[in-house]
């Protein structure tokens, strides 16, 4: 009768550490659902910070500029044609692709099956160093996966 007893305490034991277990779990999962939300909330955020500091930076105005409306003063005329042949203008930075608009042309690419950076760089017109910075980026996201021979639309 004292193993039968034992017993009963060593299993009144282990389902109460079985609730207490089970418990814990709900609150783990609770926790890990909500570390999930955040780490979300966060990526968003960070992703809306950077896209206004990069507007900010693409509205400024050269600081050379000049800020009224004044008429410029007039400058002194060259002496020779030479000196003004010589005379270099500034350059532009070529105009940038809408946000997503490389990565959708990538992706119609590769409808056609697996290409390289240069030939989906030929295709669509993209800088060679801009499509292979955006596969690479696309590849490690897991939007697309490396292929024998350069990139490939994912199975």
């Amino acid at each position: 009768m004292a193993n039968i007893l034992d017993v009963s305490a060593i299993t009144d034991r282990i389902k109460t550490r079985i609730t207490h277990i089970e418990e814990q779990l709900k609150q783990h999962q609770n926790l890990s659902s909500e570390l999930e939300r955040l780490r979300s909330a966060l990526g968003r955020l960070e992703s809306e910070a950077r896209s206004r500091v990069n507007a900010r930076r693409r509205s400024r105005q050269p600081a050379s500029a000049p800020k009224s409306n004044a008429a410029p003063k007039a400058a002194a005329k060259p002496t020779s044609t030479a000196a003004s042949k010589t005379a270099a203008k500034p350059k532009r930075a070529p105009a940038r692709a809408p946000r997503g608009q490389n990565k959708a042309k990538i992706l119609d690419a590769l409808k056609d099956g697996p290409k390289t950076a240069s030939e989906i760089s030929k295709q669509t017109g993209i800088s060679t160093g801009t499509t292979s910075t955006t596969l690479t980026k696309m590849a490690k996201a897991g939007e697309i996966v490396k292929a024998e021979r350069g990139y490939a639309l994912p199975r």
